[in-house]
This record gives structure tokens, sequence and C-alpha cells, in this order.
């Protein structure tokens, strides 16, 4: 049974790796999401943002609410106490970078999703039926998938965006994103050659 779990977790995140878009693991484009699902603008106020901005706020919040998830998960079926504890800060980080977009979301007239967009909530429940170095390895490949997304989209959008706020927050949360994808790594590796 463990056995299977861990083909469904790996066949999910070898289905995320192939998207349509080169080094993008679904769903950080819109991947058949409604427009309620992808954000909106806020209690009637139309938002001065451009669309790719709008759309940056959207897809680093479904970011955002799925390492918190993620680092949840980690905190309660990592085997190893270094693991647990990188998803503990992981998750703590992301809770605050998720408050201040949804501030800063607020304030330019955008209502933001407040949870995993469902590819990222497939991925968690599938890495939720591992257990022990299965859990780990798999956590710590699919943590750096994700971060090396992120790292790109908020790249993109502190070097391009329209809008100086939502550009500054970008740049602000960037080395965050970099530091968290470099521990990962660095966690990853030794456990690439466990069994």
């Amino acid at each position: 049974m463990l056995r299977t779990a861990a083909l469904a977790a790996v066949s999910i995140l070898a289905l995320a790796a192939c998207s349509s878009e080169p080094g993008l693991v679904p769903p950080m484009g819109n991947s058949g999401a409604s427009a309620s699902q992808m954000g909106s603008t806020g209690s009637g106020a139309s938002s001065t943002l451009t669309v790719a901005d709008q759309s940056f706020l959207t897809q680093a919040a479904y970011g955002g609410f799925g390492e918190v998830a993620m680092g949840t998960l980690a905190q309660r079926q990592a085997s190893s106490a270094t693991v647990r504890d990188l998803g503990r800060r992981i998750a703590a980080d992301h809770t605050q970078a998720n408050q201040e977009l949804a501030r800063l979301a607020q304030a330019k007239g955008v209502t933001p999703p407040t949870a995993p967009d469902p590819g990222r909530q497939a991925v968690a429940d599938a890495l939720a039926t591992l257990q022990g170095t299965a859990f780990d390895r798999q956590y710590l490949q699919q943590q750096i998938a994700e971060h090396e997304v992120s790292i790109a989209l908020f790249n993109a959008q502190a070097q391009g965006g329209t809008d100086p706020d939502v550009r500054s927050f970008a740049a602000k949360w960037l080395p965050g994103l970099q530091m968290h994808a470099r521990e990962l790594r660095a966690l990853g590796n030794p456990l690439a050659q466990l069994p």
C-alpha cells in the first residue's frame, strides 16, 4: 500500500513537472482555474493594476498558501527533525508573506485566493499518504521545484512589474524564497542517496 501511495505521489509530481510552459510547475499558470478561483477585484472597487500585476498577486497567493499547507504537512509527516523544522519555518515565513500580500491586494482593489489552488492541493493530498524518508524525499523534491517556480515569478515581478508597490513586495520576499531553495537543496541532496 505504501508503495502504491508513493507511486501516486511521484506520478502527481511528474505530471506537475510536465506543464505547457517550460520550467513552470502547474498550477502557476491559469491551469483551468475559474475567474472566481483566480481572484478578483474586490468589493466593487476597480483595480488600477495591470492584468499582469493582478495575475502575480493571484499566483503568489496560490503559491504561498500551498507552501503553508506543505510546511504544515512536513511538521506532521517528516521523519527528519531538520525537515520538520524547515517545514515549520517555511510555513511561518509564507504565512507572514500571505498576510502582507492580502493587505497589499486589498489596497489595490484585488481579492486574492485564500487557499492553495486545486493542483497544489492534489500534490499535498498525495504527499499526505507518505511517511518517513519516502515523505521527506518527495516533500523536498516538490518544494525545490515549487521554490524555483516562485523565484522565477517573484524575480520577474520585481524586475518588470508595473505597480511599484507590487514590485516592491516581490523584491522584498525574493531573498527569502532563495534562502528556502538553498536550504531545501542542501537537505535534498543527502536524501536522494537513501533507498
